[in-house]
């Protein structure tokens, strides 16, 4: 069975601190103080997990540049994960990763097309911070280009994907629920449009068909990625004739809102109903009881695609779109 690799958020929970704070106490960055006695708990947590940190042993004074450009992010986005592996990953490569992050303006993507054309670059990873399909042309320049959380709406594009394994995300998250001995399982997605959405459903419904249990559209609802929104669709889950005695999450955020409408019934976690969660963010291990959430596998992502852009083992892979599994992560809020 192949180990799993200890990441930063690891370190952050064993820790109790924040993932930002890891990495700015790993990567020996002087831009913020931190107490001492923080950074020794985060180095212990790291020790006590066996994180290795990689040092490369042939950096030139003038490093290569990759461009990293994301349509949109914020610090409390789960893709921020794939920002740090990513360059921690060029950098072992002697690469410096440049972020741009041009907020889909007309006006920031032309000039960031100019600065891709300046030469300096040696490589593209073209990034959405939400999992979809992009046209060809808005690739801004082109490069060795892999294209991460994203895939060209034309099949005939022979640009290198790396997506989540979302369906089989959805799939093994039911599937967990359904051997906890749960029956009436609800599903509460993000936008119904949105494919992150369409694909954990699709993986929800083929678990359920396969333990031969009916998917039942009163027990499908939509939270918008919202907290306020899934409290109220939990409402309305509770209040069926029939309500579900377990409620699988497409976020941990959405998962938020389920807590405080089943507390707000009266209702105890897992005992009344058992909530499940995805993204498996440092909140999923702050919550009470715990959350049971699956990986979503931002990190393990990125370094792929640097490796597919550096890496000439990984460079002559044929394969061009790459799927990839998130781990589940057993807590209270699921376990009979």
């Amino acid at each position: 069975m192949r180990k799993k690799k200890v990441t930063m958020k690891d370190i952050a929970v064993l820790a109790g601190v924040s993932q930002p704070t890891v990495s700015i106490i790993l990567n020996n960055s002087d831009r913020v103080r931190i107490a001492e006695e923080t950074r020794q708990r985060v180095l212990n947590a790291a020790q006590q997990l066996g994180y290795v940190t990689r040092k490369p042993t042939l950096h030139s004074r003038l490093h290569h540049r990759i461009a990293f450009v994301v349509n949109s992010i914020n610090m409390h986005d789960p893709f921020l994960n794939a920002v740090v592996a990513a360059r921690e990953q060029a950098w072992q490569y002697n690469h410096v990763l440049v972020v741009f992050d041009y907020e889909e303006q007309s006006d920031i993507q032309q000039s960031l097309i100019d600065e891709l054309s300046t030469g300096d670059y040696c490589a593209l990873i073209y990034a959405r911070n939400m999992l979809e399909a992009v046209d060809c042309f808005d690739l801004p320049f082109p490069l060795p280009t892999v294209m991460l959380n994203c895939y060209s709406k034309d099949p005939e594009t022979k640009i290198p994907a790396i997506l989540p394994a979302d369906l089989a995300g959805g799939f093994n998250i039911t599937n967990h629920l359904i051997s906890q001995g749960y029956k009436r399982i609800a599903y509460l997605g993000g936008e119904p449009w949105a494919e992150p959405s369409q694909q954990r459903l699709e993986g929800y419904k083929q678990a359920l068909l396969q333990a031969d249990y009916i998917p039942r559209e009163e027990l499908i609802g939509y939270g918008n990625w919202s907290v306020q929104q899934s409290y109220l669709q939990t409402q309305r889950f509770l209040a069926l004739s029939a309500p579900p005695d377990a409620i699988f999450c497409a976020s941990d955020l959405m998962a938020v809102g389920c807590y405080q409408a089943i507390a707000n019934a009266g209702l105890s976690i897992p005992e009344d109903v058992a909530i499940a969660g995805y993204d498996n963010q440092l909140l999923a291990s702050e919550l009470t009881p715990d959350l049971t959430s699956i990986d979503l596998p931002y990190d393990d992502m990125a370094r792929l695609a640097v490796n597919r852009l550096l890496d000439k083992r990984s460079s002559s892979v044929e394969i061009l779109t790459q799927r990839i599994e998130g781990e589940v992560t057993i807590r209270h809020s699921t376990i009979r």
